[in-house]
């Protein structure tokens, strides 16, 4: 094995993509460089040095970063390093020679694109492209290129190589990442928003487990370099994930009063070495990183282990038959019809934003890749009429209703805890049996919208009674090493039974709460309300209702989808306590409609909806195009379909 004479800083292992040098291609080809550029100390790119321990190394380029100018270098057929411009300048001037004529690497590195991997563009109009990793298609080169505009995440997309890199020969070309390969790895925010595919609180869940994962697979690429702690820009990517999952918390803890989370309990905490890690539930891998990334990672962790990396193969091997699949379609990769690209147009066709629509599609396409039946589990779980959002009390008792369960607050010491419920209209009254232990308790709701309780209710709970104290450490995945500085105290709840007793008189509709002094904060509360769809406070509606005629009303907590025949459209709704039954007005634009909900929990109306939707018919100027999609359907009685 060849001693590498310059002692590393950081290995960066090429993945699969990287046929030839022109995956870390040298920054100076933007501007037509020749084979060889000298500088005043002598030091020479893409020219082939001859040292004394046998190797021949090629230098790369040289890039200002927080720590000083840091070059990077390889020696023929192992990895790419990096050190200060200093060392690598005295080992190759006073224990290399150069060689006559270029290098093999070299060579291929000038006859490729231009292309930089893993380097973002800025472009005009706040667009920022990074191509992330490239391959063959259907006998075409194609790139994965991520999209941002603005600082924000829009998409990853596939583009022809030559495309892409005549496009961004408009473009600036910004620093490199150190180490390279983080330049897959997704903003904060970003994560968050692609992680925004269900319920508010699955959504949190999914991103405080997709933040965690994408920490961990940091960790492991970082230990593996064998280097002391973490590059400057590895640190504050962490950082930036670890402040975004305790504000994700805390804005959840305002939109969510009474919901427990925590990333020990998240059901997506992941071991790294468990195969599930990157694909179950949320999928990481497929959302943010590259399939070479993937591999490396796997590599790392399984070693091998034959079952580890006959279950990750598999899953990759699935992965890439579904998409040479979709690719071959009319032969280009942008002609789709697989059940994630439909999701996604019809999310949009919706109103629904980039960051919603973009992780519909992806959750749409893992779960075909895995076999499940999305549509099945599109179908809500309940339907009819249901409750929504916080009230409180004059005595700092609190409730706060789901469209499944009631949470209770503020009683007595008992931890927050939620309980079923179920609704019954009479004769001018709509009552609300709230299934707590020991007994259940009614609260009915009057003409202001005010919540009427029995007085005084035992309720059964659990309270704290102490914490569970340990030591947690960070390991290195190479020696199994702790890393120094990680050490941090976990306490976890000891819980007991309790029974409270408290007043459940009037409740009110929560006011909004006061804006937080943080205003990453109030961003973030935003940001979450409107891609959660929390709806407002008061009764609502949630089942699918379809009719013979074509007609089928999908309701949220936020709005009613309507699809009549190939048009559909979503919009606001309103429920209404009316003296003798449930009003459903569907606010649809210029033809509003009204149906009643019956006894037999079927929605009855007359006439027709005019339903006037959009359909996607393509792209122009880097934006999708629309064409109008009306129909008309006759109302009459349209039945609920229940989940299993």
């Amino acid at each position: 094995m060849k001693t590498n004479l310059i002692p590393a800083l950081v290995v960066v292992t090429l993945g699969a993509r990287a046929s030839s040098l022109a995956s870390i291609i040298m920054l100076c080809f933007l501007f037509a460089c020749a084979g060889s550029l000298r500088a005043q100390d002598g030091l020479q790119f893409n020219v082939p040095y001859a040292c004394n321990d046998g190797a021949t190394y090629v230098v790369h380029k040289c890039v200002t970063g927080p720590k000083g100018e840091m070059c990077f270098y390889q020696a023929e057929g192992e990895s790419e390093r990096f050190n200060t411009r200093a060392a690598v300048v005295s080992q190759m001037t006073k224990m290399c020679k150069v060689k006559s004529g270029p290098s093999p690497a070299a060579a291929a590195a000038q006859s490729s694109s231009d292309l930089q991997l893993n380097t973002p563009y800025q472009c005009a109009g706040e667009l920022t492209l990074t191509a992330v990793q490239c391959q063959k298609q259907n006998g075409q080169d194609y790139c994965l290129v991520k999209v941002e505009q603005g600082g924000k995440f829009l998409m990853e997309v596939p583009k022809p190589q030559a495309e892409i890199a005549t496009q961004l020969k408009a473009c600036k070309a910004g620093t490199t990442f150190i180490p390279p390969y983080l330049a897959e790895f997704p903003k904060a925010s970003d994560v968050v928003q692609a992680m925004v595919t269900g319920t508010p609180k699955d959504n949190v869940t999914r991103a405080m487990g997709a933040l965690y994962q994408l920490t961990e697979i940091i960790n492991v690429l970082s230990a593996q370099r064998g280097t002391s702690g973490y590059s400057p820009d590895e640190k504050k990517l962490l950082d930036n994930y670890s402040k975004m999952q305790s504000d994700v918390v805390q804005a959840a803890a305002k939109i969510l009063p009474g919901q427990q989370f925590n990333v020990a309990t998240n059901p997506y905490h992941f071991s790294r070495s468990d195969p599930k890690f990157g694909f179950e539930g949320i999928p990481v891998w497929t959302t943010f990183l590259s399939p070479s990334l993937q591999a490396r990672f796997a590599q790392i962790v399984g070693g091998n282990d034959p079952h580890y990396i006959a279950s990750v193969e598999q899953q990759k091997r699935t992965a890439m038959q579904q998409l040479q699949a979709n690719a071959g379609q009319g032969g280009s990769p942008f002609i789709r019809n697989d059940p994630g690209t439909l999701a996604a147009r019809r999310c949009v066709e919706l109103g629904g934003s980039d960051a919603e629509c973009i992780g519909k599609g992806l959750w749409g396409g893992l779960m075909d890749l895995a076999g499940v039946n999305t549509e099945a589990m599109s179908v809500p779980s309940t339907h009819g009429v249901v409750m929504n959002g916080p009230y409180t009390s004059g005595s700092g008792l609190g409730i706060s209703f789901g469209p499944e369960n009631v949470a209770v607050t503020g009683c007595g010491k008992l931890v927050p805890n939620s309980h079923s419920y179920t609704i019954t209209k009479k004769q001018n009254q709509l009552l609300i049996n709230v299934k707590s232990e020991p007994s259940s308790f009614v609260l009915s709701m009057g003409n202001d919208g005010k919540l009427s309780g029995p007085g005084p209710a035992d309720i059964t709970g659990q309270i704290i009674t102490g914490y569970r104290s340990y030591t947690e450490y960070k390991r290195r995945v190479s020696d199994n090493t702790i890393v120094p500085g990680s050490e941090h105290l976990v306490q976890v709840p000891i819980y007991a039974p309790k029974t409270e007793r408290c007043a459940i008189g009037t409740f009110a509709q929560a006011p909004a709460p006061p804006p937080d002094k943080s205003e990453l904060i109030n961003g973030l509360t935003a940001s979450l309300n409107s891609m959660m769809h929390t709806g407002p406070t008061g009764l609502r509606m949630t089942g699918r209702y379809t009719n013979q005629g074509g007609l089928a009303l999908e309701f949220a907590e936020d709005a009613v989808t309507i699809d009549c025949g190939a048009a559909h459209v979503k919009q606001a709704y309103i429920v209404e306590n009316a003296a003798t039954q449930i009003m459903i007005t569907v606010k649809n634009g210029s033809s509003p409609f009204t149906v009643a909900l019956q006894p037999n929990g079927a929605l009855s109306g007359s006439g027709s909806a005019d339903v006037a939707g959009r359909v996607v018919t393509g792209s122009s100027a880097d934006a999708l195009t629309y064409a109008p999609r009306n129909a008309r359907c006759t109302i009459g009685i349209l039945t609920s379909k229940a989940g299993n």
